[in-house]
């Protein structure tokens, strides 16, 4: 099989190949969908990058015991073995911290 491309077919034909490539490297660095972790179960936080079933379940069971969590310093302090770095890194993989929306559905739920 022999392929006869011109010059500027083969430029073109390089420069969409690099377009592609390059489009596909954004879509894997960007988180699929945001994961508030204070309504998430410990099966979707496993879904963030540091988080691992261990971890899961033990800022679950902090949730449970102690409220939802207001910020990353707050889970920093919470459960042990959590830095910054790592917060960083769950921060980037689609990591929130949105409270309201969980006491919101928290006190609907009461009311019944």
């Amino acid at each position: 099989m022999e392929f006869n491309l011109q010059q500027g077919s083969w430029k073109k034909l390089q420069q969409g190949l690099l377009a592609i490539a390059l489009g596909a490297s954004v879509l894997m660095m960007a988180p699929a969908q945001a994961v508030n972790i204070n309504s998430a179960s410990p099966e979707v936080l496993q879904n963030i990058k540091g988080i691992g079933p261990s971890r899961a379940k033990a800022i679950v069971d902090e949730r449970e015991r102690n409220g939802a969590y207001v910020s990353a310093e707050d889970l920093d302090a919470r459960i042990k073995g959590i830095g910054q770095k790592t917060i960083e890194k769950m921060t980037q993989s689609g990591l929130t911290f949105d409270a309201t929306e969980t006491m919101t559905r928290a006190k609907s739920s009461r009311v019944k």
